[in-house]
């Protein structure tokens, strides 16, 4: 009787737990003011690319998958000029992946990478996003970088992504791409500042993680309000 008891017990508290957990999300439906945001996925971020993301190309089929639920999609790439400030080769001395003082801030200093015009610059050849459009050409001025879609690391400087999409109606971002720690974050996190509602999409985002960057990204993007899910919850 006890034994019978203690089991009643057990499946009493165990229901309990159940019930306090928080439910999963629904499902999210994006509609005419919701816009898919493609970060950077170019040659140079994946394998065989001159600064490749560990398993950067496996965010594609999960991108082209999702771009079928979107009216409204946008794509970005990193489109440097030769001997840009942000190669590790235009500072005497210093090395790919260290960092330099630059007049807005810390720069961490990149292989050369994504010269414009260049085929390692090109978007990959089986991303298909027919109906995307605009695309955003980001980190052309030579001596600053970008990483955001929406403004220069100068912090001054607008690629003007806010206007056009706020004149299109829409409010609510869906961030994909690469890296997510570096380009995704800034984007996801200058979304929120100007006022989008941002989610970043999880499996299609691939990080660096550059000396911890990856968790302090996630951190950032999660305080400033942006909702971290998976492409299993959109519709």
């Amino acid at each position: 009787m006890s034994a019978l008891l203690s089991r009643r017990a057990f499946l009493a508290s165990t229901a309990a737990i159940a019930l306090a957990r928080p439910s999963f999300a629904a499902t999210i439906k994006p509609d005419a003011k919701s816009a898919l945001i493609v970060v950077d996925v170019q040659n140079c971020f994946v394998d065989g690319g001159t600064l490749p993301v560990k398993g950067g190309a496996q965010v594609v089929p999960v991108i082209n998958k999702l771009a079928s639920a979107f009216e409204n999609i946008v794509v970005t790439q990193d489109w440097h000029t030769p001997g840009h400030a942000s190669f590790a080769s235009t500072h005497a001395g210093k090395k790919p992946f260290e960092t330099t003082q630059m007049p807005y801030g810390t720069q961490v200093l990149w292989p050369d990478h994504c010269v414009q015009g260049s085929d390692d610059a090109a978007l990959l050849k089986d991303l298909k996003l027919p109906t995307a459009q605009l695309v955003i050409r980001k980190g052309f001025h030579k001596d600053v970088d970008s990483y955001s879609a929406f403004e220069e690391a100068d912090r001054k400087t607008a690629t003007g992504l806010a206007a056009y999409l706020k004149a299109r109606g829409v409010d609510t971002v869906f961030v994909t791409g690469l890296a997510t720690d570096f380009c995704v974050a800034w984007t996801a996190l200058d979304a929120r500042k100007l006022g989008f509602n941002v989610y970043v999409i999880e499996d299609a985002t691939r990080g660096i993680d550059l000396n911890g960057s990856l968790a302090a990204a996630w951190k950032q993007m999660t305080e400033a309000g942006v909702k971290r899910i998976q492409s299993s919850d959109i519709a």
